[in-house]
């Protein structure tokens, strides 16, 4: 028997998920945009189906807005990746799932990577193709911000993150990453100060998402904690961050691999396997799906 029966749907529905191998709730909660014979508000109806068999009192998918969502995970788990797909996502027309706007993307520590995003930009184009909105050249609007410290991101954030949301140019913030001037930047006697400083760019960040209606993303770094059953990765900056976060996702890598085969590429590829987990969300089910980063982007493994 398979979870396809006992959705709420009708039997069109069902055979259409059937032709597309949708035998898992993570597979169904994969789906991004139309595809097949499922229409944008097919895809809707079957997460819709699908979170209330889990108890979720309503899915919404992809990121929330209206509050801050914290991508964190440790080195090479593709927390950078997932914030420059959501900035190319952000642009897409509404009914696939985008925001039919720009981003702005602040970058606190590493040089933002920008061969990489034009590598995307080409294969997110052709993957979409008349499904990009038209406003010129995809890329034209992210707008990246360097800040090297944290009155550099506070100015950021209060005066270019202002103007360009009064202005509707963008509906999306990436900060990347948000733990970065509250590593090292404080002596041992200044941590209160540095938790005032925490709270004062949460609570900014927040307001944004809540009068504006646009998602916020936060990468965040791990720290390791020693408890009863092991070493374990645990988000940094603690509970004085926590306290702002509405969803926290949390990436990780194996050691598993999987062999691709794409069109664009002449040979297959081998590629580690990455966990996405939902560590806490009031709109998404607590699940960990795989996933896989190819030249393309982040890709959900069926």
């Amino acid at each position: 028997m398979s979870i396809l029966d006992n959705l709420e749907v009708d039997d069109r529905l069902k055979a259409s998920a059937r032709k597309l191998k949708l035998f898992s709730y993570e597979s169904i909660f994969y789906l991004t945009n139309p595809v097949g014979a499922l229409s944008a508000k097919d895809v809707s109806a079957l997460k819709q189906a699908a979170a209330k068999q889990l108890n979720v009192k309503r899915y919404t998918g992809g990121i929330l807005c209206q509050g801050i969502t914290e991508i964190s995970g440790e080195s090479a788990s593709g927390k950078t990746q997932f914030g420059l797909q959501l900035s190319l996502t952000a642009q897409l027309p509404t009914e696939y799932g985008g925001l039919d706007s720009g981003t702005l993307y602040i970058c606190t520590e590493d040089a933002f990577p920008s061969n990489r995003l034009y590598q995307m930009i080409k294969n997110f184009t052709s993957r979409h193709g008349n499904r990009i909105c038209h406003h010129g050249n995809l890329g034209d609007k992210i707008f990246i911000e360097h800040v090297a410290d944290f009155e550099g991101l506070t100015e950021c954030l209060e005066k270019k993150a202002d103007l360009l949301l009064k202005s509707g140019t963008i509906k999306c913030i990436v900060l990347d990453s948000v733990a970065a001037h509250f590593r090292s930047d404080y002596e041992g006697h200044e941590m209160f100060k540095r938790a005032q400083h925490i709270s004062m760019i949460g609570s900014l960040l927040f307001k944004y998402s809540q009068q504006y209606n646009i998602p916020v993303i936060c990468i965040n770094q791990v720290t390791s904690s020693m408890k009863s059953e092991g070493k374990q990765l645990i988000p940094s900056l603690g509970l004085t961050w926590s306290n702002h976060v509405t969803t926290r996702i949390m990436l990780s890598r194996t050691e598993r691999v999987v062999t691709i085969h794409q069109d664009s590429v002449q040979c297959a590829l081998e590629t580690v396997i990455r966990d996405m987990e939902i560590i806490y969300s009031p709109h998404l089910p607590s699940v960990t799906v795989p996933y896989i980063i190819d030249h393309e982007g982040m890709k959900g493994l069926k």
